[in-house]
């Protein structure tokens, strides 16, 4: 989804037969074999980023399966790629109706929610997640709220959640870029470094923490450890909003010393 790289989108694998049968659909062997194929076919498209052919055939899935809250879950994702929020949250919607037990589809509303600007119902939604004790990754929707609270400018809160998401899952590398951020928002370059370093540490093609790790060393005048930096930004990801401003501050850095 454009523009907010901050949430993360909790998506639903393709469930076993045995799963899929317990939501209590009546279609025939040779309905369901086929629904699930499609299914299979679409989650391969949508991980492709071809999300209007994804929707064509989760659309052609429900038409057979209609009783599948999965697949549902799975056509909101791809409304939301393309910007379909409306469209996102039917779909939505009908899955919690069809299982009210699918944590993973209220993250999903969060998102759109905090797309389309209606920050209190995404607020309510990661909560919701956050509260299940059941719940196996409960550190996505807690950066998520982290930033949310980031967003608003409530650092005390978003330190809060973001720490909270790393006590739950310790090599979870977004919740210590959340840190960075917030660290960096407080003017803690110490601390803030400590955090992009360790995001860095468990996804080296973090663009984002490298580029902050750039921008730390390059205000403490090392310029050669900022030039490093941002070369590890250009190899990851040269066309990403990062990719480019490093590439910028590269040409700009030239004619420095080391």
């Amino acid at each position: 989804m454009a523009g907010r790289k901050a949430i993360i989108p909790l998506v639903v694998g393709l469930a076993s037969l045995a799963l899929l049968a317990s939501t209590g659909w009546t279609q025939t062997d040779e309905e369901i074999e086929e629904a699930l194929r499609i299914f299979n076919r679409a989650k391969l498209l949508h991980q492709e980023q071809q999300y209007e052919r994804a929707i064509k055939e989760y659309e052609s899935a429900i038409k057979l399966d209609g009783e599948n809250p999965f697949i549902h879950n799975s056509l909101g994702l791809a409304f939301a790629a393309v910007g379909k929020f409306g469209d996102a949250l039917k779909a939505f919607e009908k899955a919690i109706v069809l299982n009210p037990e699918l944590t993973d589809v209220y993250n999903n509303m969060g998102m759109v929610y905090a797309e389309q600007g209606d920050r209190q119902k995404a607020f309510e939604a990661f909560t919701r997640v956050v509260r299940n004790p059941d719940y196996p990754t409960p550190e996505k929707a807690l950066y998520n709220l982290g930033n949310l609270y980031l967003e608003d400018g409530n650092l005390e809160l978003a330190l809060m959640h973001f720490r909270r998401s790393v006590e739950k899952q310790e090599d979870f590398s977004l919740g210590y870029r959340g840190l960075g951020r917030v660290h960096f928002a407080l003017g803690d370059l110490e601390a803030a470094e400590t955090s992009f370093a360790r995001a860095v540490e468990l996804d080296d093609r973090d663009v984002e923490s490298l580029f902050q790790l750039a921008q730390i060393h390059a205000n403490r005048g090392d310029l050669e450890e900022a030039r490093k930096f941002y070369r590890r930004v250009v190899e990851a990801d040269r066309f990403s909003p990062f990719g480019l401003a490093a590439l910028r501050n590269l040409d700009s850095l030239k004619g420095s010393s080391p």
